[in-house]
Order: structure tokens, then sequence, then C-alpha cells
């Protein structure tokens, strides 16, 4: 039993552990986010064997994580050495009459010197104290430690926790996940899409199961992978790119099973006209072959059913919803692509320009198949929950980009209204026919003048 394991077996109880059992676990050859005791995120490859570095933070054993729950958290107690701890807890502060009005903002406060406190760094490192015994030291040995208020107090553990204490969280890929990371990493990446715009213009598109979507990414496959995680498998997605090849690089972090990952089709913008269509494949018989002719038969093969594939999925139409993301302009897009959509379906555009978005609301105002189009923008604060301490963040972003959505309708242009009349004396005619059992060939007999009241009374008299 690894020191892990029997960390397991301290801190948690039989409830826990069946908690922990219908919980997904960390596998091998997946991709996770690691969570450090700074804050930032760091995305790693899980490969047996093998050795995760964190830097100041130390290092693991990447065997050490597999098949454990994500969510859980770990400290580095030695070289290649963790355990399951805990996550704090928020106490509960009481307001006193402390105020930090006698505390000077220098380094005299602190009496360890700089050479005592990266001397418990490296001892930390090394195993031979804990995080939390460096910090308790460091609040020991603060002269006016007690002198601040207990928001203070709290505030200044915080942050020496974090920059002692290694301590790391596993966390499981997922859309919110995956987004938050690149956008606060490098958000030109995925076109400074955030989560909020992310998650209105997949609930704007509609997307949901069994649907038939056509999408163009240029965010690296962002928008892609939210259709992937929505759709789970059942439907069918295809993305239009630029040259040969797509760059969706962000699915590979998404650790997407096998059905999920078949449902989606791409193809090139040189191939999506009828007239770039290929030539039928000659099939050959390949027990005549040697084995990279073989090989290179099949991966032929296999290309030309993808492209042919792909190709046919488009022209067949009838999407369910047209998601575009992309560098281009949108009236170039939307004059390829829009035919392709069926009737009373959304299209969503983004742009993190909103000038990109008011040249397409006026092209779609003046087209007769975009029905209602309406530019919208998300705001997202992020707030600081603590007992009493609850504000929204100094630091925020400034916007998440702009969405422009619209309904597709068929143009059906109404007959002139004589036409219309015709066509409805034609239909009585035609029901009055039927009802006296008069041919359809003959003309209906004129009918009989009304008769008078007079008349009426000589005839029955």
């Amino acid at each position: 039993m690894t020191d892990v394991q029997m960390q397991d077996e301290g801190i948690l109880n039989q409830e826990n552990r069946q908690q922990m059992e219908d919980l997904p676990t960390i596998k091998e050859g997946e991709y996770v986010f690691i969570e450090m005791p700074s804050g930032n995120v760091k995305v790693v490859s899980l490969k047996a064997n093998s050795t995760v570095n964190m830097g100041k933070f130390g290092n693991f054993l990447v065997n050490d994580i597999i098949g454990k729950p994500f969510g859980h958290s770990y400290e580095v107690v030695g070289r290649n050495q963790i355990q399951l701890t805990r996550h704090a807890g928020l106490s509960v502060i009481t307001e006193t009459t402390a105020n930090n009005r006698e505390i000077v903002d220098d380094n005299t406060s602190q009496k360890l010197s700089h050479e005592d406190v990266e001397k418990l760094k490296q001892t930390g490192l090394q195993g031979g104290v804990s995080g939390d015994t460096i910090v308790e030291t460091l609040v020991e040995n603060h002269s006016a430690f007690e002198k601040k208020t207990e928001y203070s107090k709290a505030k200044y553990i915080k942050k020496k926790e974090k920059k002692f204490k290694k301590v790391f969280t596993p966390v499981k890929p997922n859309l919110y996940s995956l987004c938050d990371f690149f956008f606060n990493k490098n958000p030109s990446k995925i076109r400074d899409m955030r989560i909020d715009t992310l998650s209105q213009m997949l609930n704007m598109g509609n997307i949901r199961a069994h649907s038939k979507i056509l999408v163009v990414d240029d965010a690296q496959g962002l928008v892609v992978c939210g259709l992937m995680e929505r759709m789970a498998g059942f439907g069918s997605i295809l993305g239009i790119h630029e040259g040969d090849n797509h760059n969706y690089d962000t699915i590979r972090y998404m650790n997407f099973p096998t059905h999920t990952r078949e449902m989606l089709k791409v193809l090139s913008w040189a191939n999506i006209s009828k007239d770039s269509a290929p030539e039928p494949f000659v099939e050959q018989d390949t027990s005549v072959m040697e084995e990279k002719e073989k090989v290179s038969y099949s991966r032929k093969t296999k290309a030309y059913e993808r492209l042919t594939g792909a190709q046919k999925m488009l022209w067949d139409g009838d999407f369910d919803a047209l998601l575009i993301a992309s560098q281009y302009s949108p009236e170039s897009i939307l004059d390829e692509l829009l035919p392709y959509v069926a009737g009373s379906r959304p299209i969503v555009v983004y742009s993190p320009n909103k000038e990109v978005l008011v040249s397409a609301y006026t092209y779609m105002k003046k087209s007769t198949e975009c029905l209602n189009p309406q530019i919208t923008e998300s705001w997202l604060r992020e707030y600081q929950v603590l007992p009493g301490r609850t504000h929204p963040t100094m630091n925020t972003s400034g916007s998440g980009g702009y969405l422009l959505n619209t309904i597709r309708v068929i143009d059906c242009p109404a007959e002139p209204m004589n036409a219309n009349r015709r066509r409805g004396t034609r239909k009585l005619n035609k029901a009055a026919n039927a009802t006296n059992n008069t041919p359809a060939d003959e003309e209906p007999s004129q009918p009989m003048e009304a008769e008078s009241d007079s008349a009426k009374r000589t005839r029955l008299e």
C-alpha cells in the first residue's frame, strides 16, 4: 500500500469512499488541469511512470493520482511524495474594534530574515516541514500580526498559504475549465471568447442532442468543443475550415470518447462547391499489393470516404443551426452557407468587435431570409463570497465579445390579390360540383333567380 493509499484510509471514512467510487476518476493518457496554490493552472498529459513538475511547489508522480477522483486536493510532503489533504474551511470572522491604524507597511514587522525564510522553503521542498508549519512560523514571528483586524489576519494567512503551501488539485477538463484556462492564459487563441458568451451562443443556437449543426470555428475548436459536450455523441456536426487540415486544437484537452469524436465531420472551404466533387474512386485488388501499397491505398480510401461523406452532408442541407466564430467577413460566409440551413432555424455569429457584426446586421436586415436580427453583449462580474466580506473583484474583463443572432426563414412571395381570389373561386366551384355530382369538365349551371313573393303566392294558389 502506497503512502497516498494510506492517507486515503486515514482521512476518508466508509461513506466518503462510497462517494468517491461514484465520481469520475483520473485515467492514464488523458489530459487534466492542475490548480496550483498560486491560482495558476497547468495542463498535464498523464503518462504512466512520469513526474509532473510544478516549479517551486515541487513534483509528484503521475501514478499517485491515476485512479483517484477529480477535485481532491493533495499536498507535496517530500521529494515526489504527496498526501491527501482537506480543503481549508471558511471560518466565521467576528468584527472587533481592532484596526490597522498603527501598522507600518515595511519589512521590520517580520522577525525572520530573508535567509531564514529561504531556509524554511528549502526544508519544505525536501519534506522536512509542511506548508502549515511554515505559515505558522511566519505568523508567530510577525510582531504586528495581533494588531491586524480579523479580516487582515485571514488575508495575510491566505497570501502566505498560496506562497508556501504546496497543495494542488486535479480538475476534470470541461467546457468551463477549458474556456477559462485559455481566456486567462492566451485569449487571442480563442478569439477573446469568454465562457458566458460561449454559453449564450450555444443557447441561442438551440443546441441539443440529435441535432444537425453547421459550424465555422476559427477559435481553435472551442465552439466545436461546446457542441460536442452538449450533444454528447448524439447527432452530427459539420465544421467548415480553412486550408487542407482543420485547427481544432482544443478538442484534445476534453478527453472525448470515441463515439463523441465520430459525430464530427470537417470540410475545407475549397470543397464546399458542387463543382469540387472528386472523381469516382477506382477500387483496386489489394491481394497483389505489397504492404506499403496496401497502407497507402487504405489511407486514400478513407480520405475519399471522409471527403465525399462531408460533402454529401453539406449538400443535403436541412441543418438545425449555423454557428459562426470566424476571422472572415460574416456576410461572405452567409452567402455560401445560408441556403443549407433549414427554415425556422437559428443563426448565431460571434465576433470580438461590434463593428463587424453591425455590417452583418445590415446585411441581414436587407435579406428576405433573416428574421429579427439582434446584437447582444453579455456582462460578467466575479464576486468574492466570504462571511462578512462579499464584494465584486476589483479586476475583471472588459468584454467577452458580441453575438448576432437571427432566424432563417423561407421566402414565399405573396401572389396578387386577384389571383388569390380566382384560386378561391375555383375551389368553391369544385366543391359545389362534387356536392351536385356535376362532372368536373362541365360548367356549373347558372343559379336560378330568386322567386318573388307574389309569384310564390300565385303558384301556391
